[in-house]
């Protein structure tokens, strides 16, 4: 009867460390999509920024605009309808080229 216990001990102690193992792996396989989703994302940035023609400007002077968009952007929340429209008119129109 001992000798049966420590048998059904053992397969279920195999089974969890397979399952472990695949929830690793799981995890492994998540950062990497996580990873290139955010990748493509900034790609995708970059893509606009170049397509509003301020690729030119200097790092701190784009790290600027960008906060002085943010803050635009909590002080007046609705000005993302009017912006939302601005950047669909010109993909729209394939403007800025």
């Amino acid at each position: 009867m001992q000798i049966i216990y420590m048998d059904n001990v053992i397969k279920r102690r195999l089974k969890l460390e397979q399952k472990k193992a695949k929830i690793i792996t799981e995890e492994a396989r998540l950062k990497i999509q996580e990873r290139k989703a955010r990748t493509c994302r900034l790609i995708e940035i970059g893509g606009l920024v170049v397509k509003a023609k301020l690729d030119d400007l200097p790092t701190n002077s784009l790290l600027g605009a960008f906060v002085s968009l943010k803050e635009k952007l909590i002080q007046h929340p609705s000005i993302q309808d009017h912006w939302t429209k601005i950047g669909k008119n010109i993909f729209d129109n394939h403007e800025l080229r």
